[in-house]
């Protein structure tokens, strides 16, 4: 992520690079160092994963792992692609 880069469009590029990932290989985490919880929404403002998604991430598989990226899709969807 650059300076510039807004936290969201660094977590959307992951996110795009791993709906091209094949099924199997690991999977880029969706940390972008932003590492701030929302209170009310109990999630990352960076990457918009629960406490349980980010403390579990690393001992995931990577089928686990493509099914918080899926949830992470869905986020992003409601975050940032208001009408």
């Amino acid at each position: 992520m650059t300076p510039a880069q807004p936290p969201w469009q660094a977590l959307r590029q992951r996110w795009e690079a791993v709906s091209r990932t094949p099924d199997g290989e690991p999977l880029v985490s969706p940390c972008v160092s932003v590492c701030t919880m929302h209170a009310e929404v109990d999630e990352c403002q960076g990457c918009l994963r629960s406490i349980d998604e980010i403390a579990h991430w690393g001992m995931s598989t990577p089928a686990e792992q493509r099914l918080v990226w899926q949830r992470l899709g869905e986020r992003i969807q409601q975050h940032f692609h208001k009408d």
